[in-house]
């Protein structure tokens, strides 16, 4: 039989290992759905110490969402994106969706601006169809997230980006980046996916340096993991100097496709990540990585990691 694409090492994740630090853990990137495998993820999260999930899900599922979960579940406001359009008529319900999602006790809005937004609908964020929804998440007290880049890898030639002259380049997603930094400071902006460029320590810092308000979570397990297994002591010593800007997160999604494997693999996988000095394969599969795909543990201080799961959670008020 082959071996399961979250599970290649045919691993007991069951048999968690041992933590190094005993903090909350607080995982501020998932996408929970009101599907019955939901209840995997939270057997998952309870076995691995995650205390909280903060979720993008869909806002006709929220309120059963927080019924059943309560104060493990947070939720960031988004829009209906499977209806996405560059309409007068989209934008004025996602306006609407934000108040409600506002009433439902949501804190924080997100902007999806993959090469994608650019590439099928012609916007960035400093197009005029933002600026009336950045503004509005201002007037009702949102933080924001926001998703911008992408796997360097998607960009090369051959990749699904290669088109430069309608994506944009990896390094022209972050003018918008910069803009909305600017636009709502000084409130705080979570670049998510380590900034989208976890690939690159160097360039994250340079943003880092210029917006105090910008702060960076580690989600998107298999991009982050690839990348940090090709410079695991830049990373480390990113983190370490970042101490107070990033926090954890897992980008898990929740699918009727998917079972306690699939959601406990993430959580192992970035318990050995953060907390370990792993050397060896990773055992979730990759398409994007070398073969056998590989994982790095960069065994971060325990003060980093507590301010990385809990404090800098606790002081964005998630």
């Amino acid at each position: 039989m082959a071996p399961s694409p979250a599970n290649r090492l045919d691993l007991d994740y069951r048999a968690v290992p041992a933590r190094r630090v005993a903090t909350r853990i607080v995982d501020v990137h998932a996408h929970v759905h009101n599907v019955p495998s939901v209840a995997a993820l939270f057997a998952a999260a309870e076995a691995y110490g995650i205390s909280k999930i903060v979720s993008m899900t869909p806002l006709d599922e929220v309120a059963a969402m927080r019924s059943d979960y309560r104060e493990r579940l947070n939720f960031i406001a988004i829009p209906r994106w499977r209806r996405m359009a560059n309409s007068a008529a989209f934008q004025k319900q996602w306006l609407a969706d934000l108040e409600a999602f506002r009433t439902l006790g949501a804190r924080r809005m997100k902007f999806w601006m993959a090469p994608p937004m650019r590439g099928q609908y012609g916007l960035t964020l400093h197009d005029p169809f933002f600026q009336p929804l950045i503004q509005e998440g201002l007037r009702l007290g949102y933080d924001f997230m926001v998703h911008v880049g992408d796997p360097s890898e998607w960009f090369a030639p051959g990749g699904r980006y290669a088109d430069g002259q309608i994506f944009g380049t990896k390094h022209e997603q972050y003018p918008q980046l910069e803009h909305l930094l600017d636009t709502v400071a000084p409130r705080n902006v979570i670049a998510a996916h380590m900034g989208g460029s976890c690939e690159e320590p160097a360039f994250l810092q340079n943003l880092l340096d210029r917006h105090d308000n910008l702060f960076l979570d580690s989600s998107a397990t298999k991009w982050v993991v690839r990348a940090i297994a090709r410079q695991p002591e830049a990373v480390r010593a990113f983190m370490i100097r970042n101490q107070d800007r990033i926090l954890f997160g897992s980008d898990l999604v929740v699918s009727a496709d998917y079972d306690f494997e699939h959601y406990a693999s993430r959580y192992w996988t970035h318990l050995m990540l953060w907390e370990t000095a792993y050397r060896g394969e990773s055992p979730i599969a990759d398409p994007d990585a070398e073969d056998p795909p590989r994982l790095a543990g960069v065994d971060l201080p325990a003060a980093v990691l507590r301010k990385f799961y809990d404090t800098n959670a606790a002081r964005l008020g998630l």
